[in-house]
């Protein structure tokens, strides 16, 4: 649980990055961009479950579905909350890859 707080925590940190560097990307607050980390890591959560469900192997194109997943999950977020908006889905695709690049900058907990 610990994990998934700091995680969530420098998520936000990197959306609020998105948010000043992609015009595209706004949000209110930096504690609405914890909110969103937390509503896009369920959403996440529940789209790669449902894409695992289906029994899909994507064979060497983890990394792009993964992200594509991201980018969706946080347009999605944009679609459901007020105070962090997503102007369309390439500004979302945008801001996932930003978060995946400096997700590699995070060590492993």
């Amino acid at each position: 649980m610990v994990t998934f707080l700091i995680l969530a925590l420098i998520t936000a940190l990197v959306i609020c990055l998105s948010a000043w560097l992609l015009p595209g990307i706004s949000v209110k607050n930096y504690g609405s961009a914890i909110l969103v980390a937390i509503v896009v890591a369920l959403l996440n959560a529940v789209c790669c479950w449902a894409l695992s469900s289906l029994n899909i192997n994507f064979e060497g194109a983890n990394s792009v579905v993964s992200l594509l997943v991201s980018a969706f999950s946080l347009w999605m977020a944009g679609k459901l909350m007020k105070s962090f908006s997503v102007k369309n889905f390439w500004w979302a695709l945008a801001c996932a890859a930003l978060i995946a690049v400096c997700s590699w900058f995070v060590p492993v907990l």
